[in-house]
């Protein structure tokens, strides 16, 4: 908003330039003694993930690939944690997965993934997976503060869906986050199509959910919860869900 002011060159002849002047005097004393106003407080920090979902048909060409990985996880901030495959430390609760594995990673800050995806590093490390399998790979939003590595033996709780109808989701969240809460359990990310970076393959206009739970025992019994089976049918009814468990212990 501009708002604009005219002098007329008679009323500044007849004295009121004095009085301009008085009043620009009186106002810059008055901001002078005025306290600062209080700047608004920066966001904290927030990390960064990717979520790798990957189908290997060359397994000696990823061995030799991931063994490159280390130091540059390290150099940028990263680190892997949890990994697995189907039938192993990742279970497919709802939904079909096209997938055989998933690897989870955590970064300190929000670019990280980014500076790690594109460093002349991970780029060299890249080439030795060509033509061995075909992968999807996204960046996700962490949420602000939760910038330490999980502890324990974690699960995680990844859920991902293209929703048709969110008005429909409103009775199911509120439901449901008491039973989250009760869990131990806590989101890691939660975003739609416009949060998330695509950096590999392909991926359609979908929302992703990562929670965090203590342990896969404390996740499968959340899941396995008769009141949060009553549930299912209502998040079901507003879109097409991929449910998966990743276990880190």
């Amino acid at each position: 908003m501009r708002i604009g002011t005219k002098w007329g060159w008679r009323w500044l002849s007849s004295g009121g330039a004095a009085i301009a002047l008085a009043v620009l005097l009186a106002a810059t004393a008055r901001a002078q003694q005025a306290p600062p106003a209080s700047p608004q407080a920066p966001e904290a920090p927030r990390p960064g993930y990717l979520l790798v979902m990957g189908t290997v048909t060359d397994r000696a060409a990823l061995a030799r690939y991931a063994a490159t990985l280390g130091p540059i996880y390290a150099q940028y901030g990263g680190r892997p944690i949890a990994n697995g495959g189907v039938g192993g430390k990742v279970r497919v609760l709802e939904g079909r997965f096209p997938h055989q594995s998933m690897v989870l990673s955590k970064f300190a800050t929000l670019d990280g993934p980014n500076a790690f995806w594109w460093s002349p590093e991970y780029r060299r490390s890249v080439e030795i997976r060509q033509g061995a399998g075909s992968f999807t790979v996204v960046k996700l939003k962490g949420v602000p503060g939760d910038t330490a590595l999980p502890e324990g033996k974690p699960a995680f709780l990844i859920s991902i869906a293209e929703i048709r109808d969110r008005d429909r989701l409103k009775p199911y969240a509120e439901a449901a986050m008491p039973l989250v809460r009760a869990a131990g359990a806590k989101f890691l990310s939660s975003g739609g199509r416009k949060d998330i970076e695509l950096l590999e393959g392909e991926f359609g206009n979908l929302t992703v959910n990562v929670l965090q739970f203590p342990s896969v025992e404390a996740l499968r019994r959340f899941y396995e919860d008769p009141a949060y089976q009553k549930l299912i049918p209502i998040r079901q009814s507003a879109g097409d869900y991929l449910l998966l468990e990743l276990d880190a212990g």
